[in-house]
């Protein structure tokens, strides 16, 4: 079985945003910005099923324009992020906050999926050649999944970032960002015992144990630089980044993780955290 990584070109930018073709399946579709990469690089193919990480825009925003296209498109995706699909208006005004005035440039159009389309993923379940499992940490809704058979672990951003230096990076923003969760799901990975990894930010990871166990250093490091605050989170981040890689890449990496906003997202989940009750 074929599998491949379709770069989408984000931002007009190579080998940071993919989408995976397993076959007959597509896993995340990327935003409706990309939806003419998508479609060139799939050329005659035309994808059975779509089965989602998560529903940031970054990794599903096509969705709705996909079944458009085709409309007996199954689409999986975890039970809480299925009604945002049906109606996307919430997400839509969040991610405005987040992208600002470059939402149309990375986004694009937002168009709702029928509830006809949606198939829920329950933890655990089999999809055909798929095991899936709940992955919550980067978002509350996120899924990975295991192709049986291979090995092959398609883990959304609940792995991380890496791209061409190797550096391995934790996304981090805003709204339900979860260390705990995080770091749960990431011994989950783990104990699957993948052969490889398919990240969609990007490309195949042939050392698993290595890179998750780089994951958790991160997470610690981010999580200990945010309790510093904002402004010298996105600081250290970036001091990290250049002394590891060329300019040009420190760049990438904060444009497709979010720099600013991953702070964000991580003093969030520490105050919520530090809350009695955890409210």
């Amino acid at each position: 079985m074929s599998t491949e990584i379709l770069d989408l070109r984000y931002d007009g930018r190579a080998g940071l945003l993919g989408a995976w073709m397993c076959g007959d399946v597509l896993i995340d579709c990327g935003p409706s910005a990309c939806l003419p990469e998508l479609l060139r690089a799939l050329g005659d193919r035309r994808p059975r099923q779509l089965l989602l990480t998560h529903i940031h825009f970054d990794h599903a925003g096509a969705t709705g324009a996909l079944v458009e296209r085709w409309p007996d498109l199954e689409v999986f995706v975890h039970p809480r992020g299925a009604q945002h699909l049906m109606d996307p208006s919430r997400l839509v005004l969040s991610a405005r906050r987040v992208f600002g005035d470059s939402f149309e440039r990375l986004v694009g159009d937002v168009v709702a999926v029928p509830e006809t389309n949606l198939q829920t993923i329950e933890d655990g379940q089999e999809i055909g050649r798929f095991r899936a499992a709940w992955t919550p940490g980067h978002a509350s809704h996120h899924v990975a999944f295991l192709e049986k058979g291979t090995g092959l672990a398609f883990t959304g951003d609940v792995a991380g970032v890496r791209l061409s230096s190797g550096l391995v990076f934790p996304p981090t923003p805003p709204p339900d960002i979860d260390l705990r969760a995080w770091r749960t799901s990431l011994d989950l990975l783990t104990a699957w015992r993948p052969e490889r990894l398919a990240l969609p930010h990007f490309g195949l990871v042939e050392d698993p144990e290595n890179h998750l166990a780089q994951m958790r250093e991160a997470l610690d490091r981010h999580e200990r630089w945010a309790r510093e605050g904002e402004d010298v989170f996105v600081d250290r981040l970036m001091e990290h980044m250049r002394a590891r890689m060329p300019e040009s890449e420190a760049e990438d990496y904060a444009f497709i993780a979010l720099a600013r906003a991953g702070a964000m997202g991580l003093r969030r989940w520490i105050e919520r955290d530090e809350t009695p009750g955890g409210v």
